[in-house]
């Protein structure tokens, strides 16, 4: 974890707002996440230096499951140690699981929507 500059001062309020902001309208998948981290902690806030986000891509991309939820993980990790973490994660995570269980519950309450149906 970073013990100066910038990123020792970022809020956890602030992480939870930005990683579900980023959870909310990344629709595109891990390239679409990817480029909203880099954009976010990189190229606007510099809380993180290009060459650390790309460490943190790579080593992503080496472990089992989905590097973007890895990386987002990773870089709130670096600016909150393990508090950011948790709350990141679970703030990127969560959108997509709350639309995902609604849809669930819509499905299985009745007939399908008619987009799906007939797809």
């Amino acid at each position: 974890m970073p013990s100066g500059g910038p990123a020792a001062q970022v809020q956890l309020a602030t992480i939870a707002r930005e990683w579900a902001r980023i959870g909310v309208i990344g629709f595109g998948g891990p390239p679409a996440h990817i480029v909203l981290l880099r954009t976010l902690c990189v190229t606007n806030r510099k809380w993180l230096s290009a060459r650390e986000f790309e460490d943190g891509v790579a080593a992503a991309n080496l472990l089992p499951g989905p590097a973007s939820t890895q990386l987002a993980i990773f870089c709130a990790w670096r600016l909150r140690g393990p508090a950011g973490a948790v709350l990141g994660g679970v703030c990127f995570i969560a959108p997509g699981m709350v639309m995902t269980l609604a849809l669930s519950v819509r499905f299985r309450a009745g007939r399908a929507p008619l987009l799906v149906r007939v797809g």
